[in-house]
Order: C-alpha cells, then sequence, then structure tokens
C-alpha cells in the first residue's frame, strides 16, 4: 500500500494538488499485490446526469476482463481528469461473483448556461466583453464549465483593470446552479480604488533636477486641476515601468551608462471622506463601484555613476551590408536623440569617430541599443530573422576622460524561406483568395516587412478579419525555413436589408438590397437592389469578379434603370421635372505587381480601365435649367491610378490613399454632349493606440467641356449631402445663378473641391463617436477656384435686389454616431451638423440630421 501510495504522488500532475478531492479508496490498494487473476467483472458508474454510463467507461479506459494486475489506475484517474468533464473522481473496488467490481463515482462539471459579469462598472463591461472577444476568450454556452477558460478571463479583467488604475482588483468566479447540471457563470469584479499621485521626489539625483525627471516621465504625472483629460496621475504599474526605462534612456544618453534608478518606494494614503465611506455602502447594494479618494506618494532611488564618453565604434562579421551602413545607422540614431531639427530635415550625420583632442562626446548608450534593433529589422527584412548582436563596451581613459569603444559582434545566420503557408478560420473564404492576396509564396525568402504588407493586403477584403489574431511563424527543426498559420475569423459579408424612410423631396420609399462581397468563398462581389416610393424607383445589379479565371486580373460591371419625379409640390413649379436613367458600364483591372513584381507599393496600386453607356430623359421641366430634354446618351471611356495601404474599408485605422481618374466621354463613342473629366483623391488615416483615429480626405476634380453645348446640370459637380459636405443636402452647394424669375438656384460648376477632416474615438470595436469638419465648393466655368465672387438675386416674392459675397469655401462642422452591426458590414449612421456659413438665400434650417449608412470617404 505504501508502494503504490508513492508510485501515485510520484505520477500525479502537479497542479491536480488542492484543486480537486481526487481519492483512491484504501479498500482496493491491498488486491493490487495479489499475484493470482482477479478479472473486473463489472463497472458501475454513479454520478453520470449529462453523460451515458458507457461514455464514462470508455474514457476510463477500463473494460470488464481487464486483470486488476496490469491496471495503473493512477492512469485511469488521468484519463477521466483530462476529458475536462468531471470535478471530482474517485474509484472504488468491492468483491463481486467471479472477481471484482469497479465503481466509478463522479461528479460532473455544469453545462454553462449563461455568462454574467457582475460589478466593473468603472472598467466598463462593454470593453471587458469587446477585450474577450478580441482575446478568443469567449466561453461558449452549453458547453462544460472549463476552469482553465474562467481564470484567464479573470486574469484579463485583472489587468484591464490594472491598466486603468486600480490598484487591487478583485474577481471572485462562482457557479450559480439553474438547473440539474446547468449553472450560470459569474465574474464577480470589484475594482477597489484608483490612486492617484500627489507627489513624485527622487533620491540621489545629480545630473538632473527633480523637476527635469518629471518632465522626463510622460505617463506618470502628479495631479492637477487638468489630470481627467490624460489620467496620468493615475498610479499604473504598467505606465510606471515604462517612464523608468525613459529616465535610464534619458541618462544613457548623457553618458550615464551605468545609472541604476530603484524600485519606487510607494506609500498610499486613504483619504476617503466618512461621506463618500457612507456613499459607498450604497453603490455596492446597487451593484456599483465604489469610489476612494487615494493618495500616493513617490520616491524613486537613483544612482547615478561615472559619465563616460564615445570612443570609436566597429563592427565584426557583418557582410550583408556595406561597411558604411553600420556606422551610417549609429550615426542616425545618435542624431535623432539630441536635435528633433536635425531628424525632422534629415541633416546627413557624420560617420567619423571622435578624434584626440576634439571636445568629448557623451557616450549614449540609448542610441547603441537603438541601433542594434534597426539593424535587426534591416536584416529580418533581408531575411535574416535569426540575426544577433553580441555587444562590446571596452573603457579606456584618454585625456582624463573616460571613453568607450563599442564593438558589435555580428551573427548574420542564414537566409530563411517560407516552407509553408497556412490560414485558419476562414470557414467560408477559400485559401487560394487568401494566398493571391499575400506578396510572397512557399520557397520565397521570408521577408518581414512583406509579410506585414501581406496581413495588410488581407485586411483589405474586408472579409476576413486578421488584426485580433497574430500569426504564427515557426522556425522549422534544423532547416532554415519558417512555417507561416494566418488567423483570422470570417467577417460579416453578406448583407440584407429592408429599407424604409421618409424625406422631403422623394416622400415615403421602401427598399431591399443585397449584396455579398465573398460570393461562394471566391472574393466575387455581388448586389442587387431595388427601392421605390411615389416620387422615385430604382433598380441596380451589380458584379465583381477580383481574379478572373484565377488570373490577377478584375472584372466589373453593372446595370441600373430608375426614374425620380421632383414633383411641384415638393420643389416648386419653378424647379419641377421629372428624370429618367438608364445605365451599363463594365471595367477591367489589374496591379501593377504584374508587370513590376518586386515592389511593394506596386502591390497596393491599382490600374483599371472601363466603359459606362448612360441613358438620361427629362420631362415636365418648367424652369430654364431643368427643362425637357430629350434622350441624352453619355458614353465614356475611363482609366484611373489607385494606390492604397488603407487596412480596413469601413473600419480603416491606419493607411494612405491617393488615386487620379480620367474620364473621356467623347464624340468618338457617340456621347451628344462630349466631355473631359479628371479626378485627384488623398486620403490619410493615423492613429494613437488604436483608439483614436485621425482621418483627412481632399478631393479635387476638374470638368472640360468638349462641344459647343453647355454641359447638362447632371453632368457637373453638385457637392452636398453625407459623402461630401455634411449638413447640406445633395445639389445644395455651388455656383449660383438666377432662373427666368431672378430667383438664385445653385447648379453646381466644372470645378471641385472637397476637404474632410474627422476625428474618430472607438468607444468599442462597434461603436465609434465621430467629430468632423467639412469644407468644399464648386464653381462654374469662367470661374476660378476660391474665388469671392458678388451675386445678386432678387429676393422671393418681391422686386428687392440683393447682393452677397459668394464664400470661398462652403463649411460645416458636426458629430456623426457610427454602429456597426452583424447585419451589415458597413456602418449604420447618425449625423448632426451644423452650417457654417450658409448663403444668405438658404431657408433651411441651419442645424441638419441625417441617417445614412457606410462612411464619407
Amino acid at each position: 500500500m505504501t508502494q503504490q501510495n508513492m508510485v501515485w504522488n510520484r505520477v500525479r500532475p502537479r497542479w491536480w494538488k488542492g484543486v480537486l478531492p481526487l481519492a483512491l479508496v484504501a479498500g482496493f490498494a491491498l488486491p493490487l499485490c495479489a499475484q493470482d487473476l482477479e478479472p473486473i467483472v463489472t463497472i458501475e458508474v454513479i454520478g453520470a446526469q449529462k453523460q451515458t454510463s458507457e461514455t464514462v467507461i470508455f474514457k476510463s479506459g477500463v473494460k470488464v476482463g481487464d486483470d486488476l494486475r496490469t491496471l495503473d489506475f493512477t492512469e485511469v484517474l488521468e484519463k477521466l481528469w483530462a476529458s475536462g468533464s468531471f470535478d471530482d473522481i474517485k474509484l472504488e473496488l468491492e468483491d463481486a461473483p467471479g472477481g471484482k467490481k469497479l465503481v466509478i463515482r463522479i461528479k460532473e462539471r455544469p453545462l454553462i448556461k449563461e455568462v454574467d459579469f457582475r460589478g466593473g462598472t468603472e472598467v466598463g463591461l462593454t470593453n471587458i466583453k469587446d477585450k474577450v472577444k478580441e482575446k478568443k476568450l469567449t466561453i461558449n454556452l452549453d458547453t462544460v464549465y472549463d476552469p482553465e477558460a474562467a481564470r484567464k478571463i479573470k486574469d484579463l479583467i485583472v489587468d484591464q483593470a490594472g491598466e486603468k488604475g486600480y490598484r487591487n482588483p478583485v474577481v471572485d468566479i462562482t457557479l450559480e446552479p439553474m438547473a440539474g447540471g446547468v449553472a450560470r457563470l459569474v465574474f464577480e469584479i470589484k475594482e477597489g480604488g484608483k490612486a492617484k499621485i500627489y507627489q513624485v521626489a527622487f533620491r540621489g539625483n545629480k545630473v538632473f533636477s527633480s523637476a527635469q525627471l518629471r518632465n522626463i516621465m510622460k505617463k506618470t504625472r502628479k495631479h492637477w486641476m487638468f489630470s481627467w483629460l490624460t489620467t496620468h496621475d493615475l498610479l499604473v504599474d504598467k505606465n510606471l515601468e515604462e517612464d523608468l526605462e525613459n529616465l535610464k534612456k534619458a541618462y544613457w544618453q548623457q553618458g550615464y551608462k551605468d545609472v541604476f534608478v530603484g524600485k519606487p518606494i510607494i506609500e498610499v494614503e486613504d483619504r476617503t471622506t466618512a461621506k463618500q465611506k457612507k456613499k459607498n455602502e450604497k453603490r455596492e447594494k446597487e451593484a456599483k463601484s465604489p469610489k476612494y479618494d487615494l493618495r500616493a506618494t513617490l520616491t524613486i532611488p537613483i544612482l547615478e555613476g561615472d559619465r563616460f564618453y564615445e570612443g570609436t565604434f566597429k563592427t565584426e562579421g557583418g557582410k550583408l551590408f556595406r561597411e558604411g551602413y553600420y556606422k551610417a545607422k549609429y550615426a542616425e540614431v545618435k542624431r535623432d536623440n539630441r536635435s528633433i531639427l536635425r531628424k525632422f530635415f534629415n541633416v546627413k550625420p557624420s560617420t567619423e569617430d571622435p578624434k584626440p583632442g576634439e571636445k568629448p562626446v557623451p557616450f549614449d548608450l540609448d542610441a547603441v541599443n537603438q541601433t542594434v534593433d534597426k539593424m535587426k529589422e534591416d536584416y529580418s527584412n533581408q531575411a535574416y530573422i535569426m540575426f544577433h548582436t553580441e555587444k562590446k563596451f571596452d573603457v579606456r581613459e584618454e585625456d582624463g576622460v573616460k571613453k568607450v569603444d563599442t564593438t558589435l559582434k555580428l551573427d548574420e545566420g542564414e537566409l530563411y524561406t517560407i516552407r509553408k503557408i497556412e490560414f485558419e478560420g476562414n470557414l467560408t473564404t477559400k485559401d487560394k483568395v487568401l494566398r493571391r492576396s499575400m506578396l510572397m509564396r512557399e520557397g520565397d525568402p521570408f521577408q518581414t516587412d512583406r509579410f506585414k504588407d501581406s496581413l495588410l493586403s488581407i485586411s483589405q477584403l474586408s472579409f476576413f478579419d486578421v488584426k485580433s489574431s497574430e500569426p504564427k511563424v515557426e522556425p522549422v527543426r534544423d532547416k532554415p525555413q519558417v512555417d507561416i498559420v494566418v488567423r483570422g475569423e470570417e467577417a460579416g459579408v453578406n448583407e440584407v436589408l429592408f429599407q424604409g424612410g421618409y424625406g422631403s423631396l422623394f416622400g415615403f420609399s421602401l427598399g431591399v438590397s443585397f449584396s455579398t462581397r465573398n460570393l461562394g468563398g471566391g472574393g466575387e462581389t455581388l448586389s442587387l437592389s431595388y427601392n421605390g416610393g411615389k416620387f422615385s424607383k430604382n433598380a441596380s445589379i451589380g458584379f465583381t469578379e477580383p481574379f478572373v479565371f484565377d488570373l490577377p486580373y478584375s472584372f466589373s460591371a453593372s446595370v441600373s434603370n430608375g426614374s425620380a419625379d421632383y414633383d411641384a409640390s415638393r420643389v416648386g413649379i419653378q424647379n419641377a421635372y421629372r428624370q429618367f436613367t438608364r445605365s451599363l458600364g463594365a471595367s477591367v483591372g489589374a496591379r501593377l505587381s504584374n508587370w513590376i513584381p518586386n515592389e511593394p507599393w506596386a502591390f497596393f496600386t491599382t490600374y483599371s480601365t472601363g466603359y459606362s453607356f448612360r441613358l438620361i430623359r427629362i420631362e415636365g421641366g418648367q424652369n430654364f435649367y431643368f427643362r425637357d430634354t430629350p434622350n441624352q446618351l453619355t458614353s465614356t471611356f475611363s482609366q484611373s491610378l489607385a494606390y492604397s495601404t488603407v487596412n480596413h474599408q469601413f473600419k480603416p485605422t491606419a493607411g494612405t490613399r491617393l488615386s487620379f481618374g480620367l474620364e473621356y466621354g467623347g464624340w468618338q463613342f457617340g456621347g451628344d454632349r462630349p466631355f473631359l473629366r479628371a479626378t485627384w483623391e488623398f486620403a490619410k488615416f493615423a492613429n494613437i493606440a488604436d483608439r483614436h483615429i485621425f482621418a483627412l480626405n481632399m478631393t479635387y476634380g476638374y470638368l472640360q467641356n468638349m462641344g459647343r453645348d453647355d454641359l447638362p446640370l447632371y453632368d457637373l459637380y453638385r457637392p452636398g449631402g453625407e459623402n461630401s459636405i455634411r449638413g447640406y443636402r445633395y445639389g445644395q452647394v455651388g455656383t449660383v445663378l438666377q432662373d427666368n424669375a431672378g430667383n438664385p438656384v445653385v447648379v453646381g460648376g466644372n470645378k471641385q473641391f472637397i476637404v474632410n477632416a474627422e476625428y474618430q474615438f472607438k468607444i468599442a470595436d462597434q461603436f465609434r463617436l465621430v467629430f468632423f469638419y467639412d469644407a468644399g465648393n464648386a464653381w462654374g466655368s469662367g470661374t476660378k477656384i476660391f474665388s469671392h465672387d458678388p451675386v445678386t438675386y432678387t429676393l422671393n416674392g418681391t422686386s428687392t435686389q440683393v447682393t452677397y459675397t459668394n464664400p470661398s469655401l462652403i463649411r460645416s462642422a458636426g458629430l456623426e454616431f457610427r454602429f456597426f452591426l452583424p447585419i451589415s458590414p458597413a456602418p449604420l449612421r447618425l449625423i448632426w451638423s451644423r452650417k457654417l456659413n450658409p448663403y444668405p438665400f438658404d431657408t433651411e434650417s441651419k442645424t441638419d440630421f441625417q441617417f445614412s449608412i457606410g462612411t464619407t470617404f
């Protein structure tokens, strides 16, 4: 018996200790020592509710007829425990006719029916749930309770609370029984209190004053009246560690390579008033987080050490780059650390070592470390991913100063190639669709910059999300190769919308649309839509094939038919007319990487050419500018060149987009009103911490009339609306002319300039708050852009003449809420805007509210 217990203790996994009350009853140890055959004649399972007895016996690996002498019951317990289905397991042996009876007593883990987060109101339950989803820690309902999965979520919540400044967060995990074998998993969150920093002191500093050191600490600051804007007055361990590293770097840059920055002495005083403590009792009863007044004092010990100066710098073992490359890298980093202006204007630094007799330059250890990091990045971009550097510092004395000679011993390693590329999470999208979006193939060198560009290219598909999952890059054992696993998840690709609404122009309308951006998992786009009402009807079909016959060429086609009735009861009899439009178009495109294969920029640059045919007829026009027009044919040939590194079509956070388009509708194609249209566009997205997103868009368009007759109004630029200048309706911005009655009419223009600026705050992954500023205008033929031409018109219903100066740019500003719902990849938008300088004859309200789907740019 003693021997058996020893064996058990030796093989039992360490993590069993103190977790579950697993037991071997003393009654079956003695029979194991018997030498005679003692078979198991029957097996009984007690406690099984969700699983059958046969399932439990199968998991144990024991069968009727097994000999006790050959059974390892420790292994039996390990098998049952490894199934993850039980909270308690006991094995018992009883006498039975002809042998022994094995009794397996189990306590099953419950099925999780609900997952509930309680408390945590200060951290934010929505934020916690988003993080759980982002880290792929979601516990699926109707699955067996897994303590390890719950622990990971607990650790995540504790980390989130710590990042927000809560000093001692507590998360309790409980299972609340709901029915037989079913439970509710509850995470009870108690954040604790936030400690605000009221004093930061230093001990032992002489080179820098305490005020200078406090300025170096960017994220750990003393509390003041506007600290709520940055929250840098909160005592956050992560921020404090980062700032302690910044202190060391400041000393390194001044030549103090041996500086020691000690662990801060933290003293926290609880200044919570008795009144607030009483409120906290009430808040706890209401399941709200209590509030405390905790004030922290930091004392940071510093041992500065001696100052060292720069000696020689050299490298050994470098073969991939020229000798001058290494010194140039080191010189650039030193320049950047010492002068912001030299860095900004990219002034070429000297690569010469200090000469004897010259003024000594402080040795910059931070520059050495940064140089090694930049070299590693450059080597990785050349597929030498195992590049390693050994730093050697030799101290010598020259002219009474200590100098440091730096030697970097380089181990370049071998060039690594790609053995295998696999994808995980693409349940619908075919592998070939993702593979053709990558800039690298099996057998190519594994260059990290091209790999990052490949992930960006997949993100641009918008139907396979790789941003929330880390790819796996694993070196092959004993070979200079890597295996790549790109992980992601399918994004919403199918969109079915039933639309209904009311507008002041077209009244009530109902419609339905369907679109898919990944038809059959092949990446094709198909869209069908119909929208109809009393005053407007439109039906359209569109299709895009990104790789025709699996070749790197795209094809798109579309056809539409619609009508719009600008009824006199809604726009006035002077502006009433009906417009009928039919159109079809087709285009082909290709990436420049088909012809320039080794340049990453070429992979993100697309050239396309197309043809469009449009037939427009106007009836019932009562106005000089909106008069009856027979069928007008517009037949155009277009070309465009577009470069884009924007990382998502509808949720962009980073990237640049540049495009140029040319549309020619000359008489050669049979058009009734020949013209040439050129369009330029620039857009830039940047972010801070992936939460604060800044976006800028600028577009300019020029339309040249190539015929004798004036171009129709529907061919002119007519800014306004949620896709150009928010706050103004479509066509409400542009050149102002007079109709037959002398009333002002906005007719657009043949030149257009629009600029949009946005600040987006990502409250959660599915919700963004957007502050925007829009400006733009359209100018008619003969009018210069940004002009301030005087406009004279007759006040409606009177003979009074009014003159005003037309503004160069019509401006608006406002607030927008964007919701990303599972039913549509494009966001739903609620837009409130205010006109900053409307036309004096504009009778509409200065504020406007719009509902839309999509993005402005």
